[in-house]
């Protein structure tokens, strides 16, 4: 289990991005009382995108083959899966519309 969780943690930070927000006084304020606020923020950009229509952009690590996948309606959104070419792990790498 260490390992996905190491995985997980290396694909996290090459797919991260850092932006800056402005806020005023009021939500400073809300944004404060958030445990972790870049997460919600994440997560309320998501819930605007229609998953249905969204491509996942998987790369293999041992092939670097790049493909496209959906997200699978029993599983969801996965960070990594087999790749189409060789079988082996491919890493989540991007999404697109």
């Amino acid at each position: 289990m260490r390992a996905h969780k190491f995985i997980l943690k290396l694909v996290l930070e090459v797919n991260m991005r850092p932006i800056n927000v402005s806020l005023d006084s009021t939500t400073w304020e809300l944004a404060k009382g958030k445990a972790n606020f870049s997460g919600w923020v994440r997560r309320k950009l998501l819930e605007e995108v229609k998953f249905s229509e969204m491509v996942y952009q998987y790369e293999c690590t041992m092939c670097n083959h790049r493909f496209f996948q959906a997200k699978s309606k029993v599983q969801g959104i996965r960070m990594v899966v087999d790749c189409i070419e060789c079988g082996k792990s491919a890493m989540k790498t991007g999404v697109t519309e």
